[in-house]
C-alpha cells in the first residue's frame, strides 16, 4: 500500500487496494475516449 500514501483518496485506497495505481490509467482512458468521440462527431457533422 505504499502507492496509496501518495494518493489523496486514502480512504478509498484502503478499501480498494491498487485503486491508486489505476487512477492514472483510467484518467488517460477517459481523456482518450472523450477526444476520440469529439473528433468522430465533429468529422461526421462537418
Amino acid at each position: 500500500m505504499k502507492n496509496c500514501k501518495l494518493c489523496r483518496l486514502s480512504k478509498v485506497c484502503n478499501d480498494l487496494p491498487g485503486f491508486c495505481m489505476l487512477i492514472p490509467y483510467l484518467t488517460i482512458a477517459v481523456v482518450t475516449v472523450s477526444v476520440g468521440y469529439l473528433f468522430v462527431t465533429q468529422e461526421l457533422l462537418a
